[in-house]
């Protein structure tokens, strides 16, 4: 009996052994993690003189290991401390225009009960990084960090993560924790004030029946007998006392129509950045413009990050979610395939084409020939410092602008 007590005692030593190992190798793996590529260049040349120090003798050998190993461990010495911080990054405006500025603050707090050590908080601004010192803070006490933001260029910039790094002032080792994550920055294009559009509007009003009954619209169709859950505003009281039974209105549905935006999106068809970046400035001032009045737009630009959809729709709930769009406007440097614009619900009372000084000036390089309709169009082609032009032909306005602000005046002198 006494024999058979003692048996397992071996297999619980070795299971504890191996537990052990796992630890080790796992915090190995997290200390050979603080060490920066200078700091594994540094262990790999200590390691070539340790080895070479074994046949030779030589003391200066000697000297670089005992120096080296020393530089290590006393990197390793100043990363250590409490790096337990919070961070909250706060944006007076997370959407700007170009050339607009922003102030971001970042409030880092010790939510701690001891003290933090000093350290650098690193943020990262979209392909750029900024470093500031941090002090050393008390349980409770916080600090802030104010930066001046300046929108330079259009695009979505993320930024962060925040973090916060302790280490060695030769940069052998760093320990790097993530205090906030990651949030985006709008950069609109710039934009004009444009005067209220009347182009396509007598068409939208007219509107025409479409297939198929609806409960509400404006054209009456016929009656029906009253069904469970429907309207009491829409019983036709005449006729129920004729029929003895409750009747309700059904009308046709009305289509109705709608003005599509396109923007060209072959880079070959602009002469460089600059006149794209008109190109777009003048497409989201119409945008912008049309949804303020309230107008049915279906906004179309290339899409540069999908390989097989060549165009994409975007959004036109508001004016902010169309410009948070624009902000990810790029130029395509292979064809611009615009999708399907064929909808058997609604028709396009007025098509606007954005394109540049290079691209075809004829709507059908655009369109398609299949996606034409009688429907009026508007070419306005970017080139930037030309002399702005207007030929306006039955369905048909092409204009050149040069800068955004030929836009205003092109829409009052359009006929």
């Amino acid at each position: 009996m006494t024999a058979f007590a003692r048996q397992p005692a071996p297999e619980m030593r070795t299971a504890s052994s191996a537990g052990s190992r796992q630890d080790i190798r796992a915090q190995t793996a997290d200390l050979w993690q603080l060490v920066t590529a200078l700091g594994r260049a540094m262990a790999l040349a200590v390691l070539v003189c340790a080895l070479a120090f074994v046949p030779t003798g030589w003391r200066e050998l000697l000297a670089g290991v005992l120096l080296g190993v020393g530089m290590l461990l006393l990197g390793l010495l100043m990363s250590l401390g409490n790096l337990s911080c919070s961070a909250e990054m706060s944006l007076d405006q997370g959407h700007l225009e170009v050339g607009g500025q922003a102030e971001l603050v970042l409030v880092l707090t010790n939510p701690g009960n001891r003290s933090t050590r000093r350290g650098r908080i690193g943020l990262t601004l979209g392909q750029a990084a900024v470093m500031a010192p941090l002090p050393a803070l008390a349980p409770g006490q916080n600090h802030q960090i104010r930066l001046k933001l300046e929108a330079r260029s259009r695009g979505v910039i993320d930024l962060g993560p925040v973090t916060m790094e302790a280490g060695d002032p030769l940069g052998l080792i760093r320990r790097r924790r993530i205090l906030a994550g990651a949030r985006k920055l709008y950069i609109h294009p710039r934009t004009v004030a444009l005067p209220p559009l009347e182009a396509g509007l007598e068409r939208d009003l007219e509107g025409d029946p479409g297939p198929g009954i609806v409960d509400d619209d404006l054209e009456f169709h016929a009656l029906r007998p009253y069904a469970p859950g429907d309207d009491m505003k829409r019983v036709h009281w005449l006729s129920t006392a004729r029929a003895g039974t409750l009747m309700v209105r059904q009308y046709e549905p009305t289509l109705r129509t709608r003005t599509e935006l396109i923007l060209d999106g072959q880079a070959a068809s602009y002469r460089n950045a600059d006149e794209f970046e008109l190109a777009v400035e003048i497409y989201a001032s119409l945008g912008c413009r049309w949804l303020l009045d309230g107008r049915r737009l279906q906004a179309r630009a290339p899409e540069p990050d999908d390989s097989d959809a060549h165009g994409t729709t975007l959004p036109t709930e508001d004016p902010r979610s169309f410009l948070d769009a624009c902000s990810a406007i790029y130029p395509r440097q292979d064809g611009y395939d615009l999708l399907d614009r064929t909808d058997a619900s609604e028709r396009t009372s007025l098509t606007i084409l954005v394109t540049g000084s290079m691209g075809d000036r004829q709507p059908s390089a655009l369109m398609g020939e299949s996606a034409q309709s009688a429907s009026p169009v508007m070419l306005l082609a970017a080139d930037l410092d030309a002399h702005p032009s207007l030929q306006a032909q039955p369905g048909l306005v092409n204009a050149v602008l040069g800068s955004i602000r030929d836009l205003p005046i092109l829409l009052e002198n359009q006929p």
